[in-house]
């Protein structure tokens, strides 16, 4: 069974890049899912994908492993996992640190998986900021 994401979260970035991943999304995580997120870098925010999600996403770009050798070259390097710590915190890659220069950001719930925006990109998409 999938995990449903909704709801909205703003969360604190800390000194060592790590985030507090709601509880409400954490405990909707089940088996394998629950270890960790995959960041999943896109043009206005970062896509946090459980693992069953993006297997499900490489199964359907085919069989052919040579048929999309960009792409997957593509988004498979830049999709990053990274464990939840005893306390459901997960560390940002250093990577994607630049991203939320206000040293916060916003989990979105996106059904099958979530966004992590910064406050203010969020609130310019919304036509709010």
């Amino acid at each position: 069974m999938e995990s449903l994401f909704t709801g909205l979260f703003r969360r604190s970035i800390d000194g060592k890049n790590r985030v507090l991943v709601p509880s409400e999304v954490r405990e909707g995580l089940e088996g394998d899912d629950r270890r960790g997120l995959f960041f999943v870098p896109s043009d206005e925010c970062v896509s946090l994908w459980p693992r069953s999600y993006l297997l499900r996403y490489a199964q359907e770009q085919g069989s052919d492993p040579f048929g999309n050798q960009d792409f997957n070259r593509s988004f498979f390097s830049q999709s990053i996992f990274r464990l939840f710590d005893g306390t459901g915190r997960i560390v940002l890659p250093p990577s994607l640190v630049p991203r939320f220069p206000e040293r916060e950001l916003m989990f979105v719930g996106a059904g099958l998986y979530l966004e992590a925006w910064s406050p203010a990109a969020w609130e310019k998409a919304q036509g709010t900021g």
